[in-house]
């Protein structure tokens, strides 16, 4: 794609002046029956510490982001980010701008009522989201609303320390401390020992969250009215990136767990006997053509052979960031880099239509017809998607 001296330009004031402030869109309306409303909580679990912190009396603590069906279709929409000044300082930090350059995403809402009422006619299937390295728990409302509007319970965790950053209810902040030890894996100074020595821990740490999540719901340790209109005997997860892996793992360790979707997700990080054994949910992984890491592919394939009932979608095209929010709250991710060619609109309705049709057959045991879209005119979904369609 060539580039204009004036969008150069205009890049260039972005990257190193932050003189510009980013235009951001507000996340499009979802395409199902149901209005969207959410709550977030923060919980403390007293059965665990903190990995990440050097206290030793330190408990393990998390913001989650809880997503449900309502009828009201009045009320004060939430924020696409809580405490924004904090959290665009923070993002700024880890991509090396200027925070100007995000102000106008502090304003931003989504299209779900704050504490609104929950429908109660009847129970939804819950599924939960693991953001990736850097990430946040809304970094996929736009995934997350469209599953809602189609009759799920979408839990959001923030994995403290492992997020670009959490603020809980009484101001502590839970700073991102993986970006160090990710740097030096690509410099190449870890040796594997201190590879898995970093990530292991941080791996069951994630999945740990995920686990407590569902333990609460069990309990009655979680608020009344939405712990009773979820459907725990259905239970599906995705993730995204490091996300993606904190699912495969999860579900590999906790049988409760009925379904399971990777969002171009870091397969180095699994560990070898999850790789070799599989698990036992259907598993679908969605994600570009091709990584810089060789392995990651590698053994993604050594995966996906050892699973009964299994899809590989790749979508030509797409870059990481293609997976989460990045490509349609902003045009301006395309010319940063952050974002694949393809056109906004088509990629999130393909992704919908997956993720939906996935979750539905799994935890709803519902058929629902794939529409097949043509990404862009230039791209086709590849062979392995209209195989998964036409099973």
């Amino acid at each position: 794609m060539k580039i204009t001296s004036s969008i150069f330009f205009l890049i260039l004031m972005i990257a190193f002046t932050g003189c510009v402030s980013i235009p951001f869109n507000s996340p499009p309306k979802p395409s199902g029956e149901f209005n969207t409303a959410t709550e977030s909580l923060e919980l403390t679990d007293l059965k665990r510490l903190e990995w990440f912190t050097d206290n030793p009396d330190d408990l393990r603590r998390i913001m989650i982001q809880i997503w449900y069906p309502t009828d009201e279709n009045q009320g004060e929409k939430e924020l696409y980010i809580d405490y924004g000044d904090i959290r665009i300082e923070a993002l700024a930090d880890q991509f090396n701008y200027n925070p100007f350059l995000f102000r106008k995403l502090v304003n931003i809402k989504t299209n779900s009522i704050k504490k609104a009422t929950p429908n109660n006619e009847t129970q939804y299937p819950l599924i939960i989201f693991s953001h990736g390295l850097g990430g946040n728990r809304t970094q996929n409302t736009i995934m997350i609303e469209e599953l809602v509007s189609h009759g799920y319970v979408v839990i959001g965790i923030e994995h403290a320390y492992d997020a670009n950053i959490s603020i809980f209810n009484n101001g502590d902040i839970a700073d991102y401390r993986s970006g160090i030890n990710y740097e030096r894996r690509h410099t190449e100074t870890l040796s594997p020992e201190e590879f898995w020595s970093i990530r292991l821990p941080q791996l069951k740490t994630r999945s740990g969250d995920v686990s407590f999540i569902i333990d609460k719901l069990q309990s009655k340790d979680f608020p009344n009215q939405l712990r009773e209109i979820i459907d725990l005997d259905n239970i599906g997860i995705f993730g995204h990136s490091f996300g993606g892996a904190t699912s495969i793992y999860s579900s590999y360790y906790d049988n409760r767990i009925d379904a399971c979707i990777n969002l171009d997700g870091w397969m180095v990080v699994v560990p070898d006997n999850i790789i070799n054994e599989g698990i036992s949910q259907d598993f679908m992984y969605i994600g570009q053509q091709q990584w810089d890491e060789k392995l990651n592919y590698e053994k993604l394939d050594m995966f996906i052979k050892s699973n009964s009932i299994s899809s590989k979608i790749l979508i030509p095209g797409t870059t990481h960031y293609d997976y989460s929010d990045t490509p349609h709250m902003s045009n301006v991710a395309r010319l940063l880099k952050k974002s694949g060619n393809l056109k906004s609109d088509n990629l999130k309705n393909v992704l919908n239509e997956l993720i939906v049709s996935f979750f539905n057959e799994n935890l709803k045991g519902k058929k629902t017809n794939f529409e097949y879209y043509d990404l862009s005119n230039k791209y086709e979904i590849s062979m392995i998607v209209e195989e998964y369609i036409n099973e």
